[in-house]
């Protein structure tokens, strides 16, 4: 999902510096951002660690490169703090894609005694061992990666069908009796709603579609090349590109009502109320974040540098990647 690489004072960072901008909301809504360094694990690289869900309690998690078997880790963050499980530690080139406020961290990978690819979730591991569960992967279909977990603890993943090879979505919710098969041709699922709704992702960055109960609902109201990213409370974010680096962010309010946001570039990520994370102006803008369209501030980074955007809290956290050696920051808005 990285949008661009950048480069952090060394400086700055090596004396624990952070940086801040003042956001440019109204009153009642207005603070002040700080980047923080994400410390990765003890004997582990920055540069190669990556956060990829959160809490919103103030945990995360996500995974580290160790570079002595060219293999990712698992890696929780409690408090701050990182640790690579001991549940997870044998894990075979593990995907986390996703956590949600339970703590409970969608991932993928196989475990040492097996060479098929699992969906798995990891639950209870931010205040203790934690708990691995396997989730079933329906007849006649391989697993391909874990996407997205929802607040209620449904699950989606990419997968491939085992007689063509075609790609399709896997859907476990909590209200089917079992994992259920999407094979569209509006594309695969690339995030998943809080009420199970599946947005899809249509080749060629043509634009995607709503995928409910069995129905598809196409967005509509773009013509140019998207780029679509998330979905959360029925409101879909992504990118129109005009041509390169000429980009809009837009956010879908229903499957035909696209809204521009202001000074938007892109839009990468939005959380339960609507706070959107993404670069302002174009497709290589410094990172900013958004109230549903209205503009509240640039995320700050020194000497105009930037970091990438990958996911936004329901506390209004914002996690992104510097692209750099020292690896991805968390701001928080106070």
């Amino acid at each position: 999902m990285s949008r661009r690489a950048a480069v952090l004072t060394a400086a700055a960072l090596a004396l624990g510096t952070v940086f801040t901008a003042p956001a440019t909301a109204s009153a009642a809504e207005a603070c002040t951002w700080t980047a923080h360094k994400v410390v990765p694990p003890d004997g582990y690289s920055a540069q190669f660690t990556s956060v990829r869900g959160t809490d919103s309690h103030g945990n995360y998690a996500g995974d580290v490169v160790d570079l002595r078997v060219n293999m990712g880790r698992v890696v929780l963050w409690t408090d701050g703090q990182p640790r690579i499980p001991d549940a997870l530690a044998s894990f075979v080139y593990p995907h986390v894609a996703d956590e949600n406020s339970a703590g409970t961290v969608l991932l993928s990978g196989s475990l040492p005694t097996s060479t098929e690819v699992g969906v798995y979730l990891f639950s209870g591991g931010h205040r203790g061992p934690g708990t691995l569960t396997q989730l079933p992967t329906p007849a006649g279909y391989r697993i391909n990666s874990a996407v997205a977990l929802n607040e209620r603890g449904d699950v989606l993943a990419s997968a491939s069908a085992v007689r063509d090879d075609h790609a399709v979505s896997i859907l476990w919710s909590d209200l089917a009796a079992g994992p259920i098969v999407i094979d569209s041709p509006a594309g695969g699922g690339i995030d998943l709603d809080d009420d199970g709704t599946v947005l899809l992702n249509a080749p060629d960055n043509k634009l995607g579609a709503l995928w409910r109960h069995g129905q598809v609902i196409p967005l509509t109201g773009e013509d140019r090349p998207v780029l679509i990213r998330a979905i959360r409370n029925g409101v879909v974010v992504g990118t129109a590109i005009d041509s390169w680096p000429s980009s809009r962010a837009l956010a879908w309010h229903g499957p035909n009502d696209p809204r521009q946001l202001e000074q938007g570039g892109t839009a990468e990520a939005i959380n339960a109320h609507g706070l959107i994370a993404g670069s302002l102006t174009n497709l290589v803008g410094h990172a900013a974040v958004w109230q549903d369209t209205r503009l509240l501030g640039a995320l700050p980074a020194p000497d105009g540098v930037d970091a990438d955007v990958f996911v936004v809290g329901d506390d209004g956290t914002v996690f992104g990647n510097t692209g750099s050696e020292y690896g991805p920051l968390r701001w928080t808005c106070a």
